[in-house]
């Protein structure tokens, strides 16, 4: 994938989801205003801490969703399921939705836990499902989820193309910040991660992959994530699991560092990685910068 350019989309003739009854007050549960909200045009989310429990569904192309300056999405509760799920109900492509500039917080603690047995795992504000494209995520904040992402794709085959995933800020994952799942000509570029992996995993080798741009990202740890996966307090990754080929991934001028304190679920001194082996074809690695306890798994 080449560089792409980064625009964020105008808004269309946008609804703010108090005209559908949210009140984003930090107490009640706006989810269905805005089910609502979404379902009618572009939206604007004001000011405030809004609580969205029950998943939110973008059915549609170019719906796009900004939030104004001190605006909280979060969750109340155990933590369990997403904010917000893009998907076609018919099956068809979707194409040309975006998230832009909102904060997103967790249930989780500040040094991260994680649970692979129960509706925790599944604990993931944004998802694109199945044939997706071109969706843009952009200058979001994302904190505390127990989740195996904070943003993923996935398709059990084809999960989309194209979509761009720049200047946001992941803290204290379950597992991985953004994570492209079956999908193609992706790019990831100028996030900062403290506590989280980043990449691309597919879950076997029919899934779709090839030509994501990871770029340009700032990694670290503190605690180190939640999960037990791949021994690591904080990882970059241009395709390791699945079987997959993952040779035309390009992963470039990254900064992973750091290692797990004593706060952390797994203890002290866990490093951070670049995880560039994958048997069945690995990812292209140029220029990536591993210190102060990172390592490299070749």
């Amino acid at each position: 994938m080449a560089v792409p350019e980064i625009v964020i989309p105008a808004l269309v003739d946008p609804v703010s989801p108090l005209a559908f009854g949210a009140k984003c007050d930090g107490v009640t549960d706006d989810s269905a205003a805005f089910q609502a909200a979404v379902d009618t045009s572009d939206v604007k989310v004001p000011a405030g801490t809004c609580v969205i429990n029950a998943t939110v569904e973008i059915t549609v192309s170019n719906r796009h969703l900004e939030c104004s300056p001190g605006t909280t999405l979060t969750q109340t509760g155990k933590g369990g399921g997403r904010i917000f799920n893009i998907f076609s109900r018919t099956g068809d492509v979707l194409t040309g939705n975006s998230i832009v500039n909102c904060n997103f917080v967790g249930t989780n603690t500040a040094a991260p836990q994680y649970f692979d047995d129960d509706a925790r795992h599944y604990n993931i504000p944004v998802q694109t499902q199945d044939r997706v494209s071109k969706f843009m995520l952009i200058g979001n904040t994302f904190s505390r989820f127990f989740g195996q992402s904070m943003f993923q794709t996935y398709g059990r085959v084809d999960g989309g193309s194209g979509d761009v995933v720049a200047y946001n800020v992941f803290k204290s994952c379950g597992y991985y910040g953004p994570v492209f799942v079956a999908h193609t000509n992706g790019y990831i570029g100028h996030n900062i991660l403290v506590d989280c992996a980043l990449g691309v995993e597919n879950d076997n080798a029919t899934q779709l992959s090839g030509g994501n741009l990871i770029e340009y990202n700032t990694i670290s740890a503190i605690h180190g994530y939640g999960a037990p996966d791949m021994r690591s307090a904080a990882m970059l990754t241009g395709g390791v699991a699945g079987g997959a080929d993952y040779s035309t991934n390009v992963v470039r001028y990254n900064s992973v560092r750091g290692t797990s304190d004593p706060g952390g679920v797994h203890g002290a001194g866990r490093p951070s990685h670049i995880y560039q082996r994958a048997p069945q074809g690995a990812a292209q690695y140029w220029h990536n910068n591993c210190t102060a306890g990172c390592v490299v798994i070749d």
